[in-house]
């Protein structure tokens, strides 16, 4: 069968092509999936739509937010011919996609049947969130500072203070500023100056400061405006270079005693194991909830497309952050 996918071939550049997609001899643990939706993820495929990422090589096929309808199945898929999915693939029409089994690698997972189709494209960046968030030390008044309200950041935010937490967002671009205001993050700041404005807002100090960014810049900033015995929580992927003096910031680290935790998404399992509550299923059942009954991420939404506009679209991400906040494709007419 005849699938039409996004891929990147140069800096900026982006196209759609297409693949005879072979829907025989599955494995057990394969389906065909014809996509409805699929939500482009800003940092990750920014990142490699403009070569941000040291060492990164052309074609290469983005995404790994879509949901779409089982068509074909293997035997240990659990869902059944016609039910809506969500499914970590690229973008594109058709994907012959697996369910894996040890960490959070290829995913086929039934939704449920009144879950609206565009509002589940967002389930991977809740997912992010979450792990983030469970791998710091909550309680409740800790003051929480978030550095980047793009879509992951401002659900990131949206956690903490589901959680009861003071929750200040940070971004230089207002568009972001206003998005994360009328998703519910009533303190927000826009100044360039991030450290000052922080402690005006916060002279007691900040109880955890989370990088959303990936920039190291910004990391340095969140070790130097986090209290004594805090802890920064690196949620953004770093990827580009940085020059500077570490000993200020390895100082900040040492003489506050700062906790520093990393947060790469695809260390969770997928199901429970020994010695951790933390799993992705888990995870799953709550970013289903939360975006069903009380985040209403269509507000992320600038626009929904048609997927042969994918130029313009990463375009837009990139280059227009202050008209542009989240794009979906729209595969149904595919």
């Amino acid at each position: 069968m005849k699938s039409d996918y996004v891929e990147l071939t140069g800096v900026g550049e982006s196209h759609l092509n297409s693949e005879e997609i072979d829907i025989k001899n599955l494995n057990d643990n394969e389906a065909i999936i014809k996509a409805e939706y699929s939500m482009i993820s800003a940092g990750t495929e920014l990142s490699r739509a403009f070569a941000l990422k040291q060492g990164f090589r052309y074609p290469v096929r983005p995404g790994y937010c879509m949901v779409g309808k089982v068509i074909f199945k293997g035997k240990e898929i659990d869902a059944e011919v016609g039910d809506r999915v969500f499914v970590n693939a690229p973008h594109a029409s058709l994907v012959r996609w697996q369910n894996g089994t040890d960490v959070q690698g290829p995913m086929i997972i039934r939704l449920p049947e009144d879950f609206d189709p565009i509002r589940a494209t967002a389930i991977n960046l809740l997912l992010v969130a979450i792990q983030g968030v469970n791998l710091t030390e909550v309680k409740l008044g800790y003051r929480v500072a978030v550095f980047g309200l793009g879509n992951i950041g401002i659900l990131t935010a949206l956690l903490y203070k589901k959680m009861g937490c003071e929750v200040v967002g940070l971004d230089i671009v207002e568009n972001r500023c206003e998005l994360a205001r009328t998703m519910g993050v009533e303190r927000v700041i826009s100044d360039r100056d991030q450290l000052q404005a922080l402690k005006e807002a916060f002279p007691e100090g900040i109880d955890i400061c989370v990088d959303v960014t990936g920039l190291a810049n910004v990391i340095v900033n969140a070790a130097a405006a986090v209290r004594k015995y805090g802890q920064v929580l690196l949620l953004g992927s770093p990827r580009q270079s940085y020059e500077t003096d570490l000993m200020p910031f390895l100082s900040n680290i040492h003489m506050k005693d700062i906790r520093i935790i990393g947060a790469f998404n695809q260390t969770v399992s997928v199901t429970p194991v020994p010695g951790s509550n933390d799993n992705m299923l888990r995870n799953f059942k709550t970013a289903c909830g939360l975006l069903k009954n009380d985040i209403d991420i269509t507000k992320m939404i600038t626009r929904i497309i048609d997927p042969k506009e994918c130029q313009q679209a990463y375009y837009d991400l990139m280059y227009n952050k202050d008209q542009t906040n989240s794009i979906v494709f729209d595969w149904n007419n595919y």
